[in-house]
């Protein structure tokens, strides 16, 4: 019994994720701040696996009712300076991330929808993905004046 015991431990400790995966995602709240932005024409998420462990990623696509790229920007990122969220990168930058000391370890990325790309690397689940591509092609051509944001909410994968 002892030797089957050394000999099941080992491979029970180094497949942790075989038999306990995981998953992280945002919390509610941090949704809430998205969604406080302006009008949310489409909803999803993008999922990343790796080694057991799933990260699930809330995107919206909103209308802060600005005037154009730029405007529709600085709009969003004002109203998330509300909610506590500091922009991290540059103010001249077409996509932004965000941080707050109220959700350590999340972080939310705004940017022009006409920037936003679906990723569709390893690991990204794939027919979401496909699905999420066709989503925002469509909004693209449906917003004829620019004015929509992309708002994306990252979570702590180790939450």
């Amino acid at each position: 019994m002892a030797l089957a015991f050394a000999l099941v431990t080992p491979l029970v400790t180094g497949c942790r994720s075989e038999f306990f995966p995981s998953e992280s995602r945002v919390a509610p709240e941090v949704v809430g701040d998205l969604r406080s932005t302006g009008r949310v024409l489409a909803a999803t998420t993008t999922e990343w696996y790796w080694d057991g462990h799933t990260e699930i990623a809330d995107v919206m696509v909103v209308d802060v009712g600005g005037s154009g790229f730029r405007d529709a920007l600085d709009k969003a990122l004002g109203l998330l300076r509300t909610h506590g969220w500091e922009a991290k990168d540059p103010a001249d930058q077409w996509r932004t991330r965000l941080e707050s000391n109220k959700w350590d370890g999340t972080w939310i990325t705004v940017e022009p929808l006409i920037n936003y790309e679906v990723a569709t690397s390893e690991g990204f689940n794939e027919q979401l993905d496909a699905s999420n591509a066709t989503l925002f092609d469509r909004l693209i051509e449906q917003n004829t004046s620019g004015n929509l944001v992309v708002l994306e909410a990252n979570p702590d994968p180790d939450s």
